[in-house]
């Protein structure tokens, strides 16, 4: 953190795999800062210097090929109050650590000098890489759970939050995926100005603050990339077969396992009890039916494979942190806005 006497300094590390917007859209929102929220805040004349910082100065092409500029390469920057790393697009879906040992290094350093580490989206796992999350909680896009917690199992990954703050003194600063970056900008401001400069510039930039968690938007994707032949085979059955009365009895039984050895080894290879694994894929297809029908919700229950009704709903809250029917109101598709609200709904 940095005295009253100076601006903040921030540093967006930009590196090949970035995309565009969340590093543009923060740069030109703490720039603005002063402009739209000055009056409420009377505390100095700027609030942030911001700069966009990366492996090597210059212009490069971004994941999308768009011209990207670094005005500082990393070595050059010896303090910073506040480097943010932003998200990021790379093949399969896979991280590979070790592709830039210098600028975790740099983190690392500045970390020390006191800086805050803020990531949004798959930034997070540059800012993993540096370990200081090991031991803590840590958020990221959800698509990139899978490869995060193959890379990092000492972290405690918790994609459903929105927004998470650790480390000693909060220093540690994570945002959830994708657009979630104007929540990530939005709370620096308020947490460096005000409440108010922030509420300020969400209304001129029209952005909206998330106050609820990323759980809804969670897509389920079963894990199938961890060697045993066995549970994979169980798991494409069960694809088809989730609806069933006894599913986890039936896929022991399959396995030719005693059940107690078969959810030992389902658990290891995918991370998910079998019966937990049976739930995400029920909740999945009833967020599909829910989005794009106009079945009741006990109905939607009842095809996924619930017969109380009651259970089905207190499930689907726990899992996505939203009753079906709010649910329904949020994500249904455009086909079926038009539709009368199915008695049952909720």
């Amino acid at each position: 953190m940095s005295d009253d006497s100076r601006p903040i300094h921030v540093s967006l590390l930009a590196l090949p795999e970035a995309t565009g917007t969340p590093i543009h859209g923060m740069y030109e929102t703490l720039t603005l800062v002063d402009a739209v929220a000055g009056d409420e805040r009377g505390i100095r004349p700027k609030l942030f210097e911001v700069e966009i910082v990366g492996p090597e100065r210059g212009i490069y092409n971004n994941v999308f090929s768009l011209p990207m500029e670094v005005q500082r390469s990393v070595s050059d920057v010896d303090q910073t109050d506040m480097v943010i790393m932003a998200s990021m697009l790379f093949e399969n879906e896979e991280w590979v650590t070790g592709r830039y040992p210098e600028t975790v290094e740099w983190l690392r350093a500045m970390h020390a000098g006191g800086a805050d580490l803020c990531s949004a989206c798959a930034g997070a796992l540059v800012l993993a890489e540096t370990g200081l999350l090991d031991g803590l909680e840590a958020t990221t896009h959800w698509a990139f759970a899978p490869t995060f917690r193959r890379n990092f199992p000492n972290v405690e990954l918790r994609v459903e939050e929105l927004l998470i703050t650790t480390g000693r003194n909060q220093e540690l600063v994570m945002s959830g995926a994708a657009s979630s970056w104007q929540d990530l900008v939005l709370y620096l401001i308020a947490r460096h100005a005000s409440p108010t400069a922030a509420q300020a510039i969400g209304k001129f930039l029209l952005y909206q603050w998330h106050r609820d968690s990323q759980a809804p938007y969670v897509a389920f994707s079963p894990p199938t990339g961890h060697g045993d032949a066995v549970v994979r085979e169980l798991q494409t059955w069960i694809e088809d077969h989730y609806t069933i009365a006894a599913p986890v009895e039936e896929m022991a039984r399959r396995s030719g396992m005693p059940q107690s050895s078969f959810i030992r080894r389902f658990r290891r290879a995918t991370g998910y009890t079998p019966i937990q694994y049976v739930q995400q894929l029920r909740i999945e297809e009833a967020k599909r039916l829910l989005e794009q029908t106009t079945a009741p919700v006990d109905e939607v229950g009842w095809k996924v494979g619930y017969e109380e009704p009651a259970f089905f709903r207190r499930l689907f809250k726990r899992t996505t942190k939203l009753t079906p029917r709010e649910y329904r109101q949020r994500f249904r598709s455009p086909a079926a806005i038009g539709a009368r609200e199915p008695v049952g709904s909720r």
